[in-house]
């Protein structure tokens, strides 16, 4: 049954690989814009998330 551990840690290291990558991009962001950005990043990412700005165009 060696090769059912061998299964788990090809599935579970990546994946907790992903998961401290993640959290040190997002912990890096928000120390570079000293504020909370939990609505503005990516979850997949965490890289900000493009918005649409609406240029108001005077008359």
């Amino acid at each position: 049954m060696w090769w059912i551990r061998a299964m788990l840690l090809i599935m579970v290291i990546p994946t907790g690989l992903y998961y401290w990558a993640l959290g040190k991009n997002v912990s890096e962001a928000e120390e570079k814009n000293n504020r909370d950005m939990s609505y503005e990043l990516n979850p997949f990412t965490g890289e900000k998330m493009l918005v649409e700005t609406k240029k108001k165009v005077k008359k």
